[in-house]
C-alpha cells in the first residue's frame, strides 16, 4: 500500500528543513565574526585582562599611534588563531585596545599574482565577504573605487554601519610587487565615526 503525503505537508516539511539550514548557517555566521556588538567572543569595551582569559594564547605584539593626539593602540595577537571568517583564511587577526577597552580588530589576506593569475585569492575574498556582508547587514553605507595610477593597480573598499560598529572590507590590487591585499576591518563606532 502506497502512502501519498498531501502536498501541503510536503511543502511544510521542505521549509522546516531550509529554516534550520538557515539558522544554521546564522550560527556558523555568529561564531566567524560575532555579533554587531564585537568580535566572536569579545565585546567592544572588554578589557586586555578579560580578554586574555577567554583567549589564554593572546599576546601583546605591537603599539599603533592612529591619532597623535591619542596615545598608541595595543595590537595583540591570538597564537592559535584559525583566521576563518566568512569561509575565508585570514593570514593574521590583530585585537586592538584603545586605552585598555577592546575596540577593533583587523584582518588580512595577502595573495599573489602569478603567470596565469585571473582572479587572487584576496580578490576573489572580496567579493564573497562582501556578498556575505550585504545579506546579513543589508545595503552598503559608501563603496569607493579608485586606481592608483602609477602601477593601474585598483582600490575597492566597502563599509557597513550596523549601528554599534562598522565593517570596513577593502581590497589592494598588487602595486610594485605581485603582491595584492584584502584587509577586513571591524571596529566599534564612535560618535562622529
Amino acid at each position: 500500500m502506497k502512502m501519498r503525503i498531501p502536498v501541503t505537508k510536503y511543502l511544510a516539511m521542505i521549509g522546516v528543513v531550509l529554516l534550520f539550514e538557515n539558522v544554521g548557517v546564522a550560527q556558523q555566521m555568529i561564531h566567524e565574526m560575532g555579533n554587531a556588538e564585537g568580535f566572536r567572543e569579545l565585546e567592544w569595551g572588554d578589557s586586555i585582562g578579560k580578554a586574555s582569559e577567554i583567549y589564554n594564547d593572546l599576546y601583546f605584539e605591537k603599539y599603533v599611534i592612529l591619532n597623535s593626539k591619542e596615545d598608541p593602540s595595543k595590537v595583540y595577537a591570538r597564537k592559535n588563531e584559525e583566521g576563518m571568517i566568512h569561509g575565508v583564511a585570514f593570514g593574521s587577526v590583530e585585537y586592538w585596545f584603545r586605552d585598555g577597552a577592546f575596540f577593533q580588530i583587523r584582518a588580512v589576506l595577502r595573495s599573489k599574482f602569478g603567470p596565469r593569475t585571473l582572479v587572487t585569492r584576496a580578490e576573489d575574498a572580496f567579493d564573497t565577504i562582501s556578498n556575505s556582508l550585504q545579506h546579513r547587514y543589508g545595503k552598503l553605507s559608501e563603496y569607493q573605487v579608485h586606481y592608483v595610477t602609477e602601477f593601474m593597480a585598483v582600490v575597492r573598499e566597502a563599509t557597513w554601519k550596523t549601528g554599534i560598529s562598522t565593517i570596513t572590507l577593502k581590497y589592494e590590487g598588487p602595486r610594485e610587487n605581485n603582491e595584492d591585499l584584502l584587509i577586513l576591518e571591524i571596529r566599534k563606532s564612535f560618535r562622529g565615526g
